[in-house]
């Protein structure tokens, strides 16, 4: 493929600047895309609307897991057999992925619209919030096989680097969806359906502008390539277990979460869901930054390439720290005036002035927490990715949860993440050492024609 000399050469800012940057506007669209729901309900002056999107979230973190399990499985398993000449494969990765994706999205779209009433229970949606929070899942459910296989696929497009043709895909269904925010929830008075509608078509959007350009890059994605044969269907949903675990638990943490918060009103969970945005755009930049560089993590892994893949560890988790730190400090200096962009309203800026606060408190760690997900996930080291995802995700989280709730009320449960957050990258970095340790001593870098690539498991 034609990124492939900068896999294999490319220094750290070229790889940041050729591989992240471009992931990281896809995670910037994405907040955007998260956003406008919430913005243009909030302009609309419903906070019980705004409380009922935020309450939905924890199934859109289960939709991303299995987005997730498919598409980082399939980009990593296609790196490595990129970096080991094996290109057919690449091509039966991406076609499993856009099977299974179509599949399970019709799976989840059926089980959201049969179990709507136990759903909301789970989600702690009642009273005022539980008939929007079920009449936007249920309009959201129906473009669930797209939103997965768009996601997914976006991630098969930047195993060879090249990550321009998923960053126009999420653009133009972000855009649309924006365009027809105010349209719907405004203009034609939809209000919490209106949102729904313009996010299903800004996903549909998203996913046939993924296949264009993954025609146009001439991958070969095709429902006729898919298979379940072992070595690709098991290979691909183990290299993607760890990270859709860590999303599957948070989106079950995040039922929880909201189960406690709403004890506190309808203003506490909305003023969650507002200042949370700044948290999770620290995030997802972070996040980009380690991602983006994961097919030359997998690349340089499948070389055996020792030298290379220390540097590009060491160079991009220094990134992801210092963009950390630096966004972490700007969003608490401007934490009033982000929260009334939203809402305009004293309870709820109260709430969300310190749950920025406590959501951007650890932000710094999140570049190594990040980096170490992408070392163990790209090195195949899949028990070790998948508790560290785990750990931070319900392991640790859920219980300090409770915990914290039970010691300090509101504040505790805003500061649960913060201590969670801490926690996991201690365990993050001492698994990655260990596994690098074990691999010096096995001599993993060793390849010669006679030693095939071992595949860790």
């Amino acid at each position: 493929m034609k990124n492939e000399k900068m896999l294999k050469e490319g220094s750290v800012p070229r790889l940041l600047l050729g591989m992240s940057l471009p992931v990281i506007l896809v995670m910037l669209v994405n907040v955007i895309y998260n956003m406008a729901d919430v913005y243009f309900l909030g302009k609309a002056g419903n906070a019980v609307q705004v409380a009922a999107v935020s309450l939905a979230g924890p199934v859109f973190s289960a939709i991303s897991a299995v987005n997730t399990l498919l598409g980082f499985g399939a980009c990593t398993a296609a790196g490595m057999a990129l970096g080991r000449g094996e290109t057919r494969k690449v091509s039966e990765y991406a076609s499993f992925c856009l099977g299974a994706s179509l599949l399970l999205g019709t799976v989840i779209l059926a089980a959201v619209w049969v179990f709507t009433a136990p759903l909301l229970k789970l989600l702690g949606a009642a009273g005022e919030t539980a008939p929007y929070t079920a009449e936007y899942l249920r309009i959201f459910a129906l473009g669930t096989p797209f939103t997965i296989a768009g996601g997914a696929l976006g991630n098969v497009l930047r195993t060879d680097g090249d990550s321009k043709g998923a960053v126009m895909a999420v653009m133009l269904g972000t855009a649309a969806n924006i365009i027809l925010d105010p349209v719907m929830i405004s203009t034609l008075g939809m209000g919490v359906s209106g949102a729904a509608w313009a996010t299903v078509t800004g996903n549909f959007i998203s996913f046939i502008a993924i296949m264009i350009a993954a025609r146009q890059k001439k991958m070969r994605i095709s429902l006729r390539l898919f298979t379940l044969r072992r070595d690709i269907s098991l290979r691909v949903l183990s290299l993607g277990l760890p990270m859709a675990a860590g999303t599957l638990l948070m989106s079950f943490s995040g039922a929880f979460a909201n189960r406690l918060i709403v004890n506190y009103g309808s203003a506490a969970v909305a003023a969650l869901s507002v200042s949370g945005k700044a948290g999770m755009l620290v995030s997802m930049l972070v996040m980009g930054i380690c991602m983006g560089v994961q097919p030359a993590v997998s690349f340089a892994y499948g070389q055996k390439n020792k030298k290379r893949l220390d540097q590009i560890v060491l160079g991009v988790t220094a990134a992801a720290v210092l963009t950390g730190t630096v966004l972490s400090l700007l969003f608490i200096l401007i934490r009033r005036h982000f929260v009334g962009a939203f809402l305009d309203d004293p309870s709820v800026i109260a709430f969300g002035e310190r749950m920025v606060i406590a959501s951007l408190a650890t932000a710094s760690l999140g570049g190594v927490y990040q980096m170490c997900q992408v070392y163990l996930q790209g090195t195949g080291k899949v028990s070790y990715a998948a508790f560290t995802a785990l750990l931070q995700k319900g392991i640790v989280y859920i219980p300090v949860l409770y915990l914290t709730n039970a010691l300090a009320g509101l504040d505790g449960l805003i500061w649960a993440g913060a201590v969670t957050d801490l926690i996991a990258a201690l365990a993050g970095v001492l698994l990655c050492l260990r596994w690098k340790h074990k691999m010096d001593q096995e001599n993993a870098w060793v390849r010669t024609s006679l030693i095939p690539c071992p595949e860790n498991a």
